[in-house]
C-alpha cells in the first residue's frame, strides 16, 4: 500500500495517508481518489498551472502564494532555506522529547 503524499491540514500540515490510487501525471507523486485534480494532477501541480477546480489545489495555491509573498517581503527568496536544524526543531513534533527542549527546572515555560 502506497500512502497518498498530498499535503493536507490547515494549521498543522501533514501527509494525507490514504491509499493512493494513481500517480500525478506531472510529478509522479502518489495521490488518493480524493486528491486527484483535473488531468490526473496532484493539487500542487494543478495549483502551479492555475487549475483551481479542486479544493485541495486552491489550498496548495494559497500556501504557494503565501511563501512567495513572504519571501519577497523579506527581500530574500531563499530565506526559509537559511534555517538550520535548531530553527526547524521547534516545528518538529518529536522535539519535545529531546533534551534541548525539556524543562530545566528554572520555572520557564521553554528551555532556552
Amino acid at each position: 500500500m502506497t500512502p497518498c503524499a498530498v499535503t493536507t491540514g490547515f494549521f498543522t500540515l501533514g501527509k494525507c495517508g490514504q491509499m493512493a490510487v494513481a500517480g500525478c501525471s506531472s510529478c509522479g507523486r502518489a495521490i488518493c481518489a480524493d486528491h486527484i485534480a483535473d488531468g490526473g494532477l496532484c493539487p500542487e501541480c494543478a495549483a502551479a498551472r492555475n487549475q483551481l477546480s479542486h479544493p485541495a489545489a486552491v489550498a496548495a495555491r494559497r500556501r504557494r502564494s503565501y511563501r512567495q509573498r513572504s519571501s519577497e517581503q523579506y527581500a530574500d527568496t531563499v530565506w526559509y532555506t537559511s534555517f538550520d536544524t535548531f530553527d526547524r526543531a521547534a516545528f518538529d513534533p518529536d522535539a519535545g522529547a529531546r533534551q534541548d527542549y525539556l524543562d530545566d527546572g528554572d520555572g520557564a515555560l521553554v528551555d532556552s
